[in-house]
Formats: structure tokens, C-alpha cells, sequence
């Protein structure tokens, strides 16, 4: 594993990622995970329609789904719709708020609601703002399961979106990512057999 200087210190850098991978990576992860737009959609109409209980259960169902977590719904849905729309209407209130690692905390008080889904509700609920860390990039990379952890895998990825946008790259469309977005790169580049993608 590389070592580099960074920052007056020693780091040892577990992934390297060149802007020409992205639209690869993209385009594999919208072809893993074709449900992606849709869920994004149901969020949108969820926040427009001020959390209906039953919508909000539905929409978390959906998330679950797409994460690979349908044993979880059963769990989360004995919480209650009531709850359940309250805890979303909480985390987007922090999110908007921009304390999106208090937003993870909310949703965490859910039932059997870890850290890797709450992050995927936020997800789906701001992607603008915010990111997943599931076990993938955890363990992959090195972050830590907790509030702190994800708050630092965020910045990074800010980071990282911004250096995209200002990278020689020839491709124009660096300037329309999302901060979900570089994060839905570096998971499907750390969870490549080889972390390796041919631009």
C-alpha cells in the first residue's frame, strides 16, 4: 500500500482514483442499481408532501430495498408510521440545517437502523449533501462506523467533487456532480475485485 506525505504527515493511501474512471464508475453503478432515479424521485415528492406516515414507511421500504436490507423493513416498521415520518422530517430539518452527522443520529433512533442505512435514507433525502458509508468503503478504506467517521468520509468526498470540478478532465459533466455522486465512484471503485477500472 503507498505511502504519501500529506498535510506534514504520513499517510497511507488506499485508493487512488483518476477523474477519467468517473463516468465509468457511473455508469456501473446506475447499471447495478437501476432503482436509484426512482427512490430519488419518491424522496423529492415525500419532502414536497410534508412526510405523509404511511408514504414515509414505504419510502424507507424502498431504500431498504435498494440497499440490499429487506429483512430490516419488517424491524423499522414496528417503530410506526408516525415515527417514522417524524424521524425523516427530523433528519432533513438537521440536513438542511447543515448538521447532516446529527440528521445520521435521528435516524439511527429508529429500530435496528445502523449506521450504513440511515446514511443511505440521508442519502436519498439530500443527495446533494450528503453521502452512504456503508461496510464497503469502511472497511475498504478506513472509516470509522460512527457519526465522526461519517462526517470525515463527507468532507472527503466534498473534496473530492470539488477537485473533479476544477480537474483538467475533458469531460463537462464534472461540473454537474453531486456530492452522491464522487461517493457512488468510490464505491464502485473500492468494491471492483482488483479496485481497478480502465478509463
Amino acid at each position: 500500500m503507498p505511502v504519501v506525505q500529506l498535510d506534514g504527515q504520513l499517510s497511507f493511501v488506499r485508493i487512488s482514483l483518476a477523474p477519467s474512471e468517473v463516468p465509468k464508475l457511473l455508469e456501473r453503478h446506475r447499471s447495478e442499481y437501476p432503482e436509484t432515479e426512482d427512490v430519488e424521485q419518491r424522496a423529492k415528492r415525500l419532502i414536497a408532501s410534508d412526510f405523509p406516515p404511511s408514504d414515509s414507511r414505504e419510502f424507507v421500504a424502498r431504500v431498504c430495498k435498494w440497499g440490499g436490507g429487506q429483512r430490516l423493513v419488517s424491524r423499522i416498521c414496528k417503530a410506526g408510521d408516525a415515527t417514522i415520518a417524524q424521524s425523516l422530517k427530523s433528519a432533513i430539518d438537521a440536513i438542511e440545517s447543515v448538521n447532516v452527522a446529527w440528521a445520521i443520529g435521528e435516524l439511527q433512533h429508529l429500530p435496528h437502523l445502523g449506521l450504513s442505512f440511515a446514511s443511505k435514507i440521508a442519502r436519498f433525502l439530500a443527495p446533494d449533501k450528503c453521502v452512504v458509508l456503508d461496510s464497503v468503503i469502511r472497511t475498504r478504506i478506513g472509516y470509522v462506523e460512527s457519526q465522526e467517521g461519517y462526517s470525515e468520509f463527507l468532507q472527503d468526498c466534498f473534496q473530492l467533487l470539488q477537485m473533479l470540478r476544477t480537474s483538467r478532465a475533458p469531460d463537462a459533466a464534472f461540473r454537474d456532480l453531486r456530492v452522491c455522486d464522487v461517493e457512488a465512484a468510490v464505491f464502485m471503485k473500492v468494491k471492483g475485485k482488483n479496485h481497478n477500472v480502465s478509463p
